[in-house]
């Protein structure tokens, strides 16, 4: 803490002494073009020092600069998170404005290939074409999650318990009544009459989590030898069977279930509420856990050396088995100096607000180490 605290003096003196020589040598750059460039280059060099560091501390340009904008877009699942940070990152930075938007992980995923936005956000890791077609654009995990499946209160009150092939069951098709999962699994629900399946019509990185989750149904041991092997594919778009409901977004699918007194669909955990979370029984562990905050926090592993990790179904006590983690992308060739700051709040500052938004901060996590040695290595190049 001592070093620490001498790093982050003699960061704030440095920069002191840099404006000082600015305010001298602006006087004889002639153009306002050479100017900005220069305070460009300064906030790139501090801010740089900062996060080589590991400090907290990011200095910003002189109030009253020119102003930036980030632009975001991608997943549905980290939208809220994005907005969330926009608001309290512009209140720290006021020349710097973040302007997130949707469309899903896909899109979030292709646009930052193209270079048509600053970050693009995804819930789930980029499949191994993207990543082929794409090796430069850098996976930075930003957030954890779990992801779920909801029930209308009135299925089976607050109470529901399902295992993998009871899901696959639902979400495949292969049983589309109450009455018939009743008699199958050798459980209770209260509803009765057809299951109605709220599922994503978007490219989805929950989809694509959610599916992959479904294909570890062979490490489940259902108690009546009820067996289901899911058979759809993990792709971000699935072609589910036709008498599902097809929405858009997180949103569309937490809104068809409320509204639907026979309704079931998935989602992350911050759009739960007000709908029955279900237990979800983890083999690793062999029990039902709760999706919560601290249970998919759980699932993350001493040491990260893959974003793309798996955390499902983790061995470890109490872990969550449909744990995920959120991230944003970058591409750098189009890389601005205050994006990377933005990065480096969002890793530091930014994890105060995961919480108040429904996900989980990976402060002093495994995945927290492996995201800064990421940005700590990038270069702005624009």
């Amino acid at each position: 803490m001592k070093h620490l605290r001498q790093l982050r003096a003699c960061v704030i003196h440095a920069y002191a002494l840099i404006l000082g020589f600015l305010a001298g040598a602006g006087r004889k750059i002639n153009g306002a073009k050479n100017m900005n460039n220069t305070m460009k280059l300064l906030g790139y060099l501090v801010i740089g020092l900062v996060i080589g560091t590991g400090a907290t501390l990011i200095i910003a340009p002189p109030s009253g600069s020119q102003t930036y904008t980030i632009t975001t877009a991608g997943s549905t699942t980290v939208y809220p998170l994005s907005q969330e940070w926009a608001v309290q990152f512009h209140a720290d930075y006021p020349s710097i404005s973040v302007n997130p938007s949707t469309g899903g992980s896909g899109l979030g995923q292709s646009q930052i290939a193209d270079g048509l936005i600053d970050i693009g956000a995804s819930s789930s890791y980029p499949d191994e074409v993207y990543r082929t077609a794409n090796p430069d654009v850098e996976i930075i995990p930003v957030s954890a999650d779990a992801l779920g499946i909801v029930a209308n209160p009135t299925v089976n009150g607050s109470i529901f318990k399902m295992d993998c092939d009871m899901a696959v069951a639902i979400f495949q098709g292969n049983i589309t009544t109450w009455e018939d999962f009743e008699s199958t699994f050798n459980v209770n629900v209260d509803a009765t009459g057809s299951i109605n399946v709220y599922v994503r019509s978007d490219a989805s990185g929950t989809t694509a989590t959610f599916a992959k989750w479904l294909e570890t149904a062979d490490e489940n041991t259902n108690a009546n030898g009820a067996e289901y092997e899911w058979g759809l594919g993990h792709s971000e778009v699935v072609s589910w069977p036709g008498t599902h409901s097809s929405v858009d977004g997180n949103p569309g699918v937490a809104s068809g279930v409320q509204g639907d007194v026979q309704g079931i669909g998935y989602v992350g955990l911050a759009f739960m509420d007000v709908l029955t979370a279900i237990d979800l029984y983890n083999p690793g562990v062999g029990d039902y856990v709760t999706p919560s905050l601290e249970n998919a926090l759980k699932a993350l592993p001493d040491e990260i050396t893959d974003p793309g990790q798996n955390l499902m179904n983790s061995n470890n006590t109490g872990a969550y088995p449909i744990a995920r983690l959120l991230y944003y992308l970058v591409n750098p060739s189009n890389l601005y100096w205050y994006t990377i700051a933005y990065l480096n709040w969002v890793l530091v500052q930014g994890q105060q607000y995961i919480s108040t938004v429904g996900y989980v901060p990976i402060s002093g996590t495994s995945a927290a180490t492996y995201a800064i040695g990421v940005v700590a290595a990038l270069s702005p190049s624009a």
